[in-house]
Parts: C-alpha cells; sequence; structure tokens
C-alpha cells in the first residue's frame, strides 16, 4: 500500500503508540448518552469500573447504569458489560496509529504535526478523519467519521482525547460520539460523552481483576 507521508513520521508515531499503551490498568468509564427523534427522548448514564490489558477490555464492572432516570434491567446491564468485554467483529475501532493496523489505512500529512487517515474497509472498526501528535510522537486527539453507522444514522462524527495518564502511559481522556438521522418521517439526533479517569497500573491481570 502506497503512503504519501514520509514513512519514518509514521513509523515513529506507531512505535510510540506501542511502547506507551502496554501494561495492565484499570480505570473508571462514565458515559452519557442522549438521543432525540421526534417526540421520542432517551437518555442513558452509565459508570464502570474497568480493566484492560495493553489498552484492550478483559473485564468490567458496572457501578451503575440508568436509562431515562430509572435503573437498568439485569438484561440491559448484562448486555452492557458483553458489548464492551466482547464487541462484536467490526465494532471497535481499529486506530490507524496502531501499528497492527496500519496497512488497513491510506496517509496524508495535512501539517507537521496532523494525519489525515482513510480506509475502504466498510465497518464501524475504520473510518475517515485526521490525527494529531506531539513533539514526543504520542496521540494527543483523533477525529473520524465511522465507514458503519448505527441504525437509523446517515451521518456521524467521533472525537478521541488521549493524555500521559500513568508515567509512561498513554490513553483516553474523553470521547464525544455525535449522529444525525431520520427514524420514519422524524429527524434524529444522538450525542455521547465519555470520560476516563483514575488510571491505575498493576503488575499483572490477576492482581487487576481482584479490585473488581
Amino acid at each position: 500500500m502506497a503512503l504519501t507521508v514520509a514513512p519514518p513520521t509514521l513509523e515513529q508515531v506507531a512505535q510510540r503508540f506501542t511502547a506507551a499503551t502496554r501494561g495492565v490498568v484499570s480505570y473508571q468509564l462514565h458515559r452519557v448518552l442522549d438521543v432525540r427523534a421526534g417526540f421520542s427522548r432517551r437518555h442513558e448514564d452509565l459508570s464502570m469500573h474497568v480493566i484492560a490489558v495493553d489498552e484492550t477490555i478483559v473485564r468490567v464492572r458496572i457501578e451503575s447504569y440508568a436509562i431515562d432516570g430509572h435503573p437498568a434491567s439485569p438484561a440491559d446491564s448484562q448486555n452492557m458489560a458483553q458489548a464492551y468485554e466482547a464487541p462484536q467483529i467490526g465494532q471497535r475501532f481499529r486506530v490507524p496509529f496502531d501499528p497492527h493496523y496500519r496497512a488497513e489505512y491510506h496517509f496524508s500529512a495535512m501539517s507537521p504535526v496532523t494525519m489525515a487517515f482513510t480506509s475502504t474497509i466498510r465497518d464501524a472498526a475504520h473510518g475517515n478523519g485526521s490525527f494529531t501528535y506531539d513533539a514526543g510522537y504520542d496521540v494527543v486527539s483523533y477525529t473520524y467519521q465511522p465507514n458503519a453507522l448505527p441504525p437509523h444514522a446517515s451521518s456521524g462524527t467521533i472525537a478521541d482525547k488521549r493524555a500521559e495518564v500513568l508515567p509512561g502511559y498513554w490513553a483516553l481522556t474523553h470521547e464525544t460520539q455525535d449522529y444525525r438521522g431520520s427514524v420514519g418521517p422524524f429527524s434524529g439526533r444522538a450525542h455521547e460523552d465519555v470520560d476516563f479517569s483514575d488510571y491505575r497500573r498493576f503488575a499483572d491481570e490477576q492482581s487487576a481483576l481482584v479490585t473488581l
């Protein structure tokens, strides 16, 4: 796959991502979702404790989950936990600066610290957008339009922010998702805010799991 950006720059970004995302960590995730379409409204508020190994979620514990101000049912809570622990193939975004997925994207330089990326793979795990990195080649933010959208959506944008949350470890700190679409004759919008906080590092996965 031909690249329209200097390969050394991509290589440095990929190397930094690999070096700064390894290890076993826990964190708190707080997600708020609002959906509106015509007279219909839906509000979700979710808080959970997450265990991740090399940035991949392995276990979650839902601490609170409410839908329209009422506690979610056990089935809804179970489905939500399953969505994070075992997402369907093609759902979890494959970031273009991860060296495992770099060949699935085309790249072009937008500025000395920003790269655009595109992918022809038509699923929610890929998209078209850009990412920005700092002087140390750590990615600080990325924004993209997923190549596959949720039901009833006709457009969507996802924006993520990253930071050094532990010494030598970089991860997400905030994410927003915005969608527009329609349900029958009614136009609709959905907005999601996700905060990631309270990162902790562990020597191994078992040490982290006992905190659940």
